[in-house]
């Protein structure tokens, strides 16, 4: 048995050997991509491309490489033949997309990264509202590379904040889903600063309209279950306090009674008073506190869901949800029914603790 061992251990050692090692220095490796369209039949790509200094540690440049072509494998043919190093794509892990060519369609560039197992599903996709190589242009980033911070911008935002993402598998996944609609994040440029302003919103791979920083916290709570995130209160006064949110459950219920379906949204909210500065927290106080909440969530999402059926698109997956209930669904029909479907809401929250002031 011993002699076994010694066999695989030594099997291993060797072909460790037979890994192809990539040094850095003799490679272009790119984390981040932006694509925009520049005619009709042409699309511009732009790779940022960090390059280290030595002596430097704490100091990341960014080159930029830049081609006009027709297809994004025959662009990165021609940026090749102007480098003195092969481009690596295998750390790629953001694709910005430019508001113009989201508007187009996405489908022909998506089907470049599905198709080819080098690419990661896992990598973040964002729209920018304007160039997306503008965007990458701007000196946004000094301490950190470029790509990274785009990276952990839209990790930090959108996984473990309130903006709802969707990543390259769970956009393909709503994008050839029945009954759903994809989104992206919304980059822009504010004061030579990067920004997540809303979420951008597809029809089919086209976008259509975006939301705002409000609308999409609110679109997240209708879409899973939370237990992070503040939202700010207006209270009567004019002043404004702080709610933490320690655990969200949405739900969907279906009444298939009438000819077409009705949908009730569920939503429940249990939260903290974290920041009421010079508001009084007596039991008026919270029932206020409480009331202007739930109408808050109740009126901005009532008219989410009117802009989401004015312009024929469904996010939250509303389709699904029907789809799952109802036998012999059809999908031609449901898109005649969804514009006038009856959708409801209740908001109910649930403030647990109001912190040591009282």
């Amino acid at each position: 048995m011993s002699r076994v061992l010694f066999g695989l251990l030594t099997a291993c050692l060797l072909l460790t050997g037979c890994v192809k090692q990539q040094i850095l220095d003799r490679i272009n490796l790119f984390i981040v991509s932006a694509f925009d369209e520049t005619t009709k039949n042409q699309i511009e790509i732009t790779l940022a491309v960090p390059k280290f200094q030595s002596g430097k540690p704490g100091f990341v440049a960014t080159d930029l490489f830049s081609k006009v072509g027709h297809t994004s494998l025959g662009i990165r043919e021609l940026m090749s033949m102007q480098l003195d190093r092969p481009l690596n794509p295998g750390k790629l892990s953001v694709v910005l997309y430019g508001k113009d060519m989201a508007a187009n369609g996405l489908a022909n560039e998506l089907d470049v990264f599905l198709r080819n197992a080098f690419f990661s599903r896992r990598m973040y996709l964002a729209v920018v509202d304007g160039s997306a190589k503008k965007l990458l242009e701007e000196n946004f980033s000094s301490k950190e590379e470029k790509g990274m911070f785009l990276y952990n911008l839209l990790h930090t935002t959108t996984r473990k904040g309130l903006l709802p993402s969707q990543n390259l598998h769970e956009f393909e996944y709503s994008l050839i889903g029945k009954g759903m609609d994809p989104f992206l994040p919304l980059l822009k440029l504010q004061n030579g600063q990067v920004m997540i302003s809303g979420t951008a919103l597809f029809k089919n791979d086209k976008y259509v309209v975006s939301l705002n920083e409000k609308q999409s916290r609110l679109m997240k709570l209708l879409l899973t279950n939370m237990n992070h995130g503040t939202l700010e209160v207006k209270l009567d006064d004019e002043s404004y306090l702080a709610v933490e949110n320690i655990g969200s459950k949405v739900s969907y219920r279906i009444n298939q009674d009438s000819k077409s379906p009705n949908v009730m949204i569920n939503l429940v909210l249990n939260a903290k008073i974290r920041d009421a500065r010079e508001a009084r927290l007596s039991k008026q106080e919270l029932q206020r506190v409480k009331d202007s909440l739930e109408n808050d969530l109740h009126t901005t999402g009532l008219d989410l869901i009117k802009l989401l059926k004015k312009e024929g698109i469904d996010p939250l997956g509303l389709g699904d949800f029907v789809r799952s209930k109802t036998r012999n669904w059809n999908e031609e029909e449901w898109k005649k029914v969804y514009p006038t479907m009856n959708v409801g809401l209740d908001v109910k929250v649930n403030l647990t603790e109001t912190g040591i002031k009282k």
